[in-house]
């Protein structure tokens, strides 16, 4: 079982990163609208499969939740984030977005690799409030991945237009108007599931020890991104930001939720060494003492 979740993830990895290549050809000019329009999507939707049956079958073998560890977390960050892309680009006109999904979700993938597979530390509290947390926030986070892909697009796109490059790079990304939209759909969507993730993560600090330095960090960058992304929004509604406001708001949103996820990584791997000493110490201390007893 384990040898065959080994196959799938490097199948995967192997999916994605043929996907990302024609994705990112098309934005170069290497190969044809249609090409990446065709093979672009069905190349990711075989990688979601594959990706999906991968985690089932690790989650059995490890026996840890997909929702309730970073591990999982990663993975399923970005297998949402494909499956959410796939699920928007028709209607939305954004197939040139695949190009910064697909580099990302095989990011997102391999980093999942080397995150040691254990829940988190404070999930021993036995509550339904930490995997509600995680899911709420992976697909919050599927969907900045989005709205970051469309927010890019749409500067490299009003740069073309600027520069007067009609051609080229030009033609391939959708019209600045469709972008904006798209950019700012991806947020509105994934803005309440950040709410919920906040309340939630609240509700989870009254109820465990929390207070380390990587627990301060990551409810500061957490409530940051939420007050940034509230904050475009809002200058939006009310004071009709557009265009490239929104987009360098949605791109610095999306970087400080990236920051939230490399503090999770960060503490799972610390915990993961610290707990490493102290079996080492304890191994120590039995030996020790076994020492001592033999020389009685």
């Amino acid at each position: 079982m384990a040898s065959l979740s080994d196959v799938l993830f490097a199948a995967t990895a192997l999916v994605y990163l043929i996907a990302s290549g024609v994705y990112l050809a098309f934005l170069a000019g290497s190969t044809k609208g249609t090409t990446a329009s065709r093979l672009g999507p069905w190349l990711l939707g075989i990688g979601v499969v594959m990706h999906a049956t991968h985690i089932v079958v690790s989650s059995l073998v490890l026996h840890v939740c997909p929702v309730e560890g970073v591990h999982f977390g990663l993975s399923v960050l970005s297998l949402c984030a494909c499956a959410a892309f796939l699920g928007v680009r028709i209607r939305y006109r954004v197939d040139a977005v695949g190009a910064f999904v697909a580099p990302l979700a095989l990011t997102f993938l391999v980093a999942s690799h080397f995150v040691a597979a254990t829940s988190d530390a404070s999930a021993s509290m036995g509550s339904a409030i930490l995997p509600l947390h995680v899911t709420v926030n992976l697909l919050g986070d599927a969907l900045f991945t989005l709205a970051f892909g469309a927010a890019v697009g749409y500067l490299l796109q009003e740069r073309q237009l600027k520069n007067k490059h009609f051609t080229g790079l030009f033609q391939r990304l959708p019209p600045l108007d469709a972008l904006d939209q798209a950019e700012h759909k991806f947020l509105l969507a994934g803005f309440p599931l950040l709410t919920i993730g906040i309340l939630t993560v609240t509700i989870w600090a009254q109820k465990v020890e929390l207070g380390g330095p990587a627990d301060v960090a990551r409810a500061i960058f957490g409530y940051a991104t939420w007050v940034l992304f509230a904050g475009v929004l809002l200058m939006r509604a009310a004071a009709g930001w557009r265009g490239r406001r929104a987009a360098y708001g949605t791109i610095a949103g999306f970087g400080l939720s990236v920051i939230v996820l490399l503090i999770y990584l960060f503490r799972s791997t610390s915990t993961q060494l610290a707990s490493v000493d102290v079996q080492v110490y304890s191994g120590r201390d039995q030996a020790s003492s076994l020492h001592e007893v033999a020389h009685l």
